[in-house]
Parts: C-alpha cells; sequence; structure tokens
C-alpha cells in the first residue's frame, strides 16, 4: 500500500486501490476492522436513484462505523444503499447476521466488482439515507457505486474520521 501522509494522499489510495476500503484500512491501522453499530432496514427506491431500478423496487439501508477491532476506533462512518435481488443470498444474510463490513463480505463470498465514483455536493447531499445525521467532522468524504457484472448492486458513502490522522506520519 502506498504510505498515506495527509488527507490528500489518502484520498488518493482509496481512489487508486483496487481493494476495499476494509483492507486498506486494516493495513493502515494495524488491526481488524468490523461494522459496528449497523442499521439494516428494508425500505423502497424512490423515483430517481443511483442504483437505476424502478419506484418501488426493494431496497436495503445499511449505516456503520467501521471501528478497530481492538481499539474500539471509529475511523469511518458509512451508509450504503444495496439491492439485495441483485446480489446472491449468502451475502445479505452475512450482513444482516455478522459484524463483517460489506468489503470483507465481497471478498469472502468471492465477488467481483468494479467502483464507479459519483459526484459529491455539499456534504449534507452525500447522506443516502433519510434522517440520518453524518459526521459533522471528517478528513475526507466520498461517494462511488459498486458493480457487479456491469450491474449497479451497492451505492456507498463514507466519511473517514479524525482517528485516522494518528496513523499518518508527522
Amino acid at each position: 500500500m502506498e504510505i498515506v501522509v495527509d488527507r490528500s494522499s489518502l484520498e488518493s489510495v482509496l481512489r487508486e486501490s483496487a481493494t476495499t476500503v476494509t483492507s486498506l484500512l486494516e493495513r493502515l491501522v494495524g488491526e481488524r476492522i468490523d461494522a459496528d453499530d449497523c442499521r439494516n432496514v428494508m425500505t423502497s427506491a424512490a423515483t430517481t436513484n443511483l442504483l437505476g431500478v424502478a419506484m418501488g423496487y426493494r431496497l436495503l439501508e445499511r449505516s456503520s462505523v467501521l471501528r478497530g477491532r481492538q481499539s474500539a476506533e471509529p475511523y469511518v462512518y458509512a451508509e450504503s444503499l444495496l439491492a439485495p435481488d441483485r446480489l446472491p443470498q449468502g451475502f445479505c444474510r452475512r450482513l444482516e447476521t455478522s459484524g463483517d463490513p460489506i468489503g470483507r463480505v465481497l471478498v469472502d463470498e468471492g465477488i467481483d466488482f468494479s467502483r464507479t465514483p459519483l459526484p459529491c455536493g455539499q456534504r449534507d447531499d452525500l447522506s443516502l439515507i433519510h434522517n440520518s445525521a453524518p459526521p459533522d467532522d471528517c478528513l475526507l468524504a466520498r461517494r462511488y457505486r459498486i458493480e457487479v457484472d456491469g450491474l449497479p448492486v451497492i451505492v456507498i458513502a463514507e466519511w473517514f474520521l479524525p482517528a485516522l490522522e494518528r496513523f499518518f506520519p508527522s
């Protein structure tokens, strides 16, 4: 992994890496990462959405905090919108029953995927989940779509939290 020395290089490493955010975080902070404070709620697609599904299509809203397993430090707050009918049942079941982040489940389930960056407007425009409260203070915020076999399956918004700064060389 390229050395992360500041916010700009963190953004660069995340953008250029083919690996998952979970894997990158684990290498940066030196501990296993778990998805904590998970919230999974079934909902329906609005008229316009970033997954290209029809209005009323069944979606899963998920929010979680990616934390260090030993330190319990919060490193990333993430919101995601998933099209569960476009994903293997085992993937969805594991998300609902484990503390594993999405990236780890994708890799462990052998799902080949690609990422497409999505535009980010104002900080408040990043939120995917209604009535959520994204962090006020973050190092970096971004949004992207995950595709499997060219089909959009997940949209993720991430806020990288100040606890990561201590891993940047001074």
